[in-house]
């Protein structure tokens, strides 16, 4: 220990502190290029404290796979475009799935909703792919489809009306306000029933005149059976008499429930 001290006193002593320059010395000595790098380094210096403090918290990685489906539905409501699809339905699995759907189906931000267009519709044909009773579940809820007592010509048609304007089932009114009207073809026996249309709903037998329209209008034509668990379905939107299109919507019957399998662009204006 003696031999450390000693080592330690003799560097100590071997340091001419009084000949290094005073405080003022350097001072004087700085011209303007000294300054200003002693300016920057004590401004990055205040900037690194600053976040080094303020962002003390650990960011969530949305690819990681200890991320809850509860926390990654949160940040999909924010950006729905944080992941594809495909690993957003992997996931979430098929209940959050459904909840996102139906967040978006609800939400007013036109950028968001901008976004989530093609996502939702991705979303809809992987949920439609898969054969899981939980999976069918979720989606015919999603269609309010899931009642098995009700007529399967009502359900068909609200799953259709679901599939292109989303659960809220409305159109915007047109540019001088004249609200959109739904009008549906049917066969003389079906069952007429609510489809829970924000709008007039007008049910008509396939050669049955109908007044010109005065707003956006829906027409949704006769059901097609193929068979007893696969039908089409015609449905035109016009927004005005000059922009709209035609679709063709396959649905099938699986465990009871009717799902929405493929759809068709027609025509578009």
């Amino acid at each position: 220990m003696e031999q450390i001290r000693s080592a330690l006193r003799a560097l100590i002593d071997s340091v001419e502190l009084g000949s290094l320059p005073s405080l003022g010395t350097i001072v004087d000595s700085m011209d303007g290029v000294a300054w200003l790098l002693t300016f920057l380094m004590v401004a990055a210096i205040g900037v690194g404290t600053y976040f080094a403090l303020s962002t003390r918290r650990t960011f969530v990685d949305i690819y990681d796979v200890e991320t809850t489906p509860a926390l990654l539905l949160e940040e999909l409501k924010r950006d729905p475009t944080l992941l594809p699809p495909s690993d957003i339905l992997r996931k979430l699995g098929a209940e959050a799935t459904l909840e996102l759907l139906e967040f978006g189906d609800r939400a007013d931000d036109p950028a968001w909703r901008f976004r989530w267009g093609s996502i939702r519709n991705d979303l809809i044909y992987l949920l439609s792919q898969q054969n899981a009773f939980g999976t069918i579940y979720a989606l015919a809820r999603y269609y309010r489809s899931e009642d098995k007592g009700e007529p399967d010509t009502i359900r068909i048609r609200r799953t259709v009306l679901i599939h292109k304007l989303g659960i809220t089932r409305f159109l915007q009114p047109n540019e001088q306000g004249a609200p959109s009207e739904l009008r549906i073809r049917h066969h003389p026996s079906e069952v007429i029933g609510d489809l829970g249309f924000q709008g007039s709903a007008i049910w008509l037998i396939p050669d049955e005149p109908a007044s010109p329209p005065r707003g956006p209008l829906l027409e949704m034509d006769p059901i097609e059976f193929h068979t007893l668990e696969a039908v089409d379905i015609h449905i035109h939107i016009r927004q005005t008499p000059m922009i709209g299109g035609g679709f063709k919507i396959s649905l099938e019957k699986r465990r009871e429930m009717w799902i929405v399998v493929k759809e068709e662009i027609e025509w578009a204006s």
